[in-house]
């Protein structure tokens, strides 16, 4: 005769100890959130910028490194890529972390950045409005920390014809140029030749290359290719 009573050791029975502890699981939680709480608290509202992509009007702090179409770099942020560059020979600047406003557009002709090269010591790097304008573009959506290559458009008027009599003239060695050769050129900038005070015009210089090379005459490019952005630090523009 079967009893209808379940004995400790049927298979309905649980034995003691085997079940959950609700009320230790719900005090580990809440200090959990307790404490995730308090890291929140005490790193305020300036993290949740550094999640948010970056948006018009918005000031970043980037770095900076300017490419050729051989991906030379010409001008740079990054100390160990300079030094890097010049013990390969080739011609680079480096300049500081540069700041300006996400979106915003220039109107001068160059943007001229504080730059150091061995041969000329402290100068200006010339950036043309262009260029400026596509980095700054470009950092529209990015977020504190992360890195973007972007390529420039190309235009005719980047290349320029010089004679072999102008080349030597102007210091140059005609004869022993070669095609993709590295140059430091002054630029034409409208405010320093329009500088009417007693001060020396700061004259900016780019990085070009020769691109081609005739009996007599050369044909240099003063154009460049690609830029790497990082927003090292941003900060929303004011609701005001």
């Amino acid at each position: 005769m079967t009893s209808s009573k379940k004995g400790k050791n049927t298979p309905g029975a649980k034995k003691s100890g085997s079940g959950v502890n609700w009320t230790k699981v719900a005090m580990v939680v809440l200090g959990v959130g307790f404490v995730v709480v308090m890291i929140v608290t005490s790193l305020g509202t300036g993290w949740l910028v550094g999640m948010k992509p970056a948006q018009s009007g918005d000031v970043a702090v980037i770095g900076l490194t300017i490419r050729d179409d051989l991906g030379r770099a010409v001008l740079t942020t990054d100390e160990r890529l300079y030094t890097d560059s010049i013990q390969n020979g080739n011609f680079i600047m480096i300049t500081g972390p540069i700041q300006l406003i996400v979106d915003g557009n220039s109107s001068k002709v160059v943007e001229k950045i504080p730059a150091y090269h061995p041969s000329i010591g402290n100068g200006y790097f010339g950036l043309y409005n262009q260029e400026f304008n596509k980095v700054s573009a470009s950092l529209v959506g990015m977020k504190n920390g992360e890195t973007k290559r972007i390529k420039f458009d190309t235009y005719p008027e980047s290349l320029q014809n010089i004679t072999e009599e102008q080349f030597n003239s102007a210091g140059g060695n005609f004869t022993s140029v070669n095609v993709n050769d590295q140059l430091m050129l002054s630029i034409w900038d409208p405010e320093s030749t329009e500088n009417t005070d007693n001060t020396t015009p700061v004259i900016p210089v780019r990085i070009v290359k020769i691109k081609e090379k005739g009996e007599n005459y050369l044909i240099i490019d003063n154009g460049y290719s690609s830029a790497d952005i990082t927003i090292r630090q941003l900060s929303q523009a004011s609701s005001n």
